[in-house]
């Protein structure tokens, strides 16, 4: 064994270093080459040493993609379908599954080749996956999955999925225990996901969305939303990285048609709990998982953001510490969707302090460098400024006031025809600068914030624990009330918000932002009504009545 592995590791490293002459003096003689492919393949099976067996199927794998023959390839599946037939146990057969795995992985076309011409082989895989084995299990699951990343494979074992493979592979993968055969099992799935066809198998296997309603049918059972929260609950992130990858590539395809089977299985709550991790593609991941989910209003009714949205808070918290824009980006993409898809009848923070961190992340990310997710950040104030997401006694409203000052100050920075020079040097901000439209659009997105403040400033009229900070001490005057908050709406309006529209409307016209700055102007004769007239005075002065009559008349024209 020692004098083969020496010759073996020679033979190794000349393929490596002086593959040209090596192939050159092998092709010419076939006979030579055949010989010395069916005595490596020999000896594959008589070899018990692991580490000797790899350098057989390494250095077999090597000469076989220098040779570049198709010839040699139909050799080994030849001797390999011999092997298989003959052999007495099927661990004798992990040699030969290994080494197929590794060609389909080398060389592109062994896998339709071998589905093509050898498909015969293809049932031995099925034994391997059923031996109580999970070193063979995991050289079969890799071998599927070459075999199914080929759109040849996918044509032509596609019944063979449908009709033999996918109760067994669910299982498997429910049972896995060691590393290697988990993340092999999840390759394949991987690969199986990207069709719309097997992923409706593989949800269809998980039973029906009626029978997924009865939590209790579910239990002992391994479907697919089961076996992936499995995954889930394990502490290693590469594996719930994994997982929640394909709770996303399932979900992709329609989720309205498969978020339900994994809201009963609870799967968004351990999604959230990834949530406290540091790896940065286990967040991303679960973000856009979690993104998919907020498309179903199951997700809402059955209270998983209630109960996720702690989590989402912290991790937003922690992100905003990485220099990843992307993900920060992302993250605010979701909490801006849960903050708009959440139903008012079913209060989203049901914890004053969660509701005070949601102010301090939205405050941090309005005052981030980049403006990209400057753009989110105010899309999320926007949907944050709701009254069932801030009926918890005490409203914060200098911490509201504190986060609707800085969105103005962050708009009225985007001057045109730059941004202005303290974030005008960040790399990311280069392209936004000069796209008039995307002003005009964080404009929108910036009054629609403030018009929002102003309804809830209305809606909190009517409401008596609103008015004021009820737990402020006696004889004391707080500032954390209603009037105040008011008011300031009303002179940020004037000095801010009115100035940055008339500096806008100097550059384009734009209908939709005209509409939401009017809406937000017939708001504040109701926000402080005994200011009414002053209001009205200042409007007329600053020729406001005259410009409304021109943009009325410029759009009707248009239209």
């Amino acid at each position: 064994l020692v004098r083969k592995k020496h010759v073996l590791s020679r033979l190794h490293d000349a393929l490596a270093w002086q593959a040209v002459p090596v192939v050159q003096l092998l092709a010419a003689d076939e006979r030579v080459c055949v010989h010395l492919i069916g005595t490596l393949f020999g000896m594959l099976h008589t070899v018990e040493d692991s580490g000797a067996l790899g350098l057989f199927v390494e250095v077999l794998v090597r000469l076989v993609v220098e040779l570049k023959s198709e010839q040699y390839l139909r050799c080994i599946l030849d001797e390999s379908q011999k092997e298989l037939c003959k052999a007495t146990t099927m661990r004798g057969s992990l040699p030969t599954f290994t080494l197929l795995g590794k060609l389909a992985d080398a060389i592109p076309g062994f896998a339709d080749i071998l589905v093509v011409e050898h498909s015969n082989l293809v049932d031995h895989l099925l034994m391997g996956l059923m031996y109580p084995n999970e070193g063979i299990k995991a050289a079969v699951c890799y071998l599927y999955g070459k075999l199914y990343s080929s759109p040849v494979g996918i044509e032509r074992l596609s019944a063979h999925f449908e009709e033999r493979l996918c109760g067994l592979f669910l299982n498997t993968l429910g049972h896995a225990q060691t590393k290697e055969l988990q993340v092999n099992c999840l390759g394949l799935l991987k690969e199986l996901l990207k069709s719309d066809h097997f992923v409706s198998i593989l949800m269809n296997n998980s039973k029906t969305e009626e029978e997924s309603e009865n939590p209790d049918f579910l239990e002992g059972e391994n479907p697919l939303p089961l076996v992936l929260k499995k995954l889930l609950l394990t502490r290693d992130e590469m594996l719930q990285a994994a997982s929640s990858h394909c709770v996303a590539a399932v979900l992709v395809h329609s989720p309205s048609r498969y978020a339900p089977a994994f809201i009963h299985a609870d799967v968004p709550e351990f999604l959230f709990e990834c949530l406290s991790c540091n790896s940065e593609i286990l967040i991303w991941s679960v973000y856009c998982c979690l993104l998919l989910l907020t498309e179903e209003r199951l997700f809402f009714s059955k209270c998983h953001t209630v109960y996720g949205i702690e989590s989402l808070v912290r991790s937003l918290q922690d992100v905003l510490q990485l220099n990843n824009v992307e993900l920060h980006k992302q993250g605010l993409l979701l909490f801006t969707e849960i903050l708009k898809r959440q139903p008012v009848e079913i209060k989203l923070f049901t914890n004053r302090g969660v509701c005070l961190e949601a102010i301090d992340v939205l405050m941090e990310t309005v005052n981030c460098p980049v403006l990209e997710v400057v753009v989110e950040a105010v899309r999320a104030v926007a949907a944050f400024l709701r009254k069932d997401h801030l009926t918890s006694p005490p409203v914060p409203y200098e911490e509201l006031q504190k986060l609707l000052e800085a969105v103005l100050k962050r708009c009225a920075d985007l001057s045109p025809p730059q941004i202005s020079k303290r974030h005008a040097s960040h790399p990311a901000n280069r392209n936004l600068s000069r796209v008039p439209q995307r002003q005009g659009q964080f404009l929108l997105n910036t009054l629609e914030s403030f018009r929002n403040a102003c309804r809830l400033a209305v809606e909190f009229q009517s409401d008596p624990m609103a008015q004021e900070n009820a737990f402020t001490a006696p004889n004391s005057e707080s500032k954390d009330t209603l009037s105040n908050f008011s008011e300031f709406l009303l002179r940020i309006c004037d000095s801010l918000c009115i100035p940055m529209v008339m500096n806008y409307l100097e550059r384009a016209v734009s209908p939709s932002v005209m509409e939401v700055f009017i809406s937000t102007l017939n708001t504040l004769f109701t926000v402080v009504p005994n200011m009414r007239n002053k209001f009205s005075k200042k409007l007329a002065s600053s020729s406001f009545i005259r410009l409304t009559l021109e943009l009325k008349a410029r759009f009707c024209s248009v239209q």
